[in-house]
């Protein structure tokens, strides 16, 4: 007898595991639509004043002091490379939302003028 209840508690626990999966969902996950941020590029001439951290520099643009971050290693490289006080040209992508300002390319000199 303890076979046999043995026997019938392993298959309802097969059973009921197997059925377990064979649920029917048909609703269909709902995505929350964000729109695309919007960025501009901007083309931008300064005077160098040094890193601020790993990923920022300050740079002093239209007689104002800006700090622009950079992830880009390359980037990061001609900058820590440069003197204070050098003059840059460089381009940053402004996010909309956000505000930040991330350089995304230095130029090798800055244009004249």
């Amino acid at each position: 007898m303890k076979r046999y209840l043995s026997f019938l508690l392993v298959l309802l626990l097969v059973v009921g595991a197997g059925l377990t999966g064979c649920g029917n969902d048909t609703a269909e996950p709902q995505q929350e639509e964000n729109p695309p941020v919007q960025t501009e590029i901007s083309t931008l001439k300064g005077e160098y004043q040094g890193l601020a951290d790993g990923h920022s520099v300050e740079i002093i643009v239209d007689g104002a002091a800006q700090v622009y971050q950079f992830y880009d290693e390359e980037i990061g490289a001609v900058l820590e490379s440069m003197e204070t006080g050098a003059l840059v040209q460089f381009d940053v992508e402004t996010d909309s939302e956000t505000e930040v300002s991330t350089i995304v390319k230095v130029y090798d000199e800055p244009a004249q003028g």
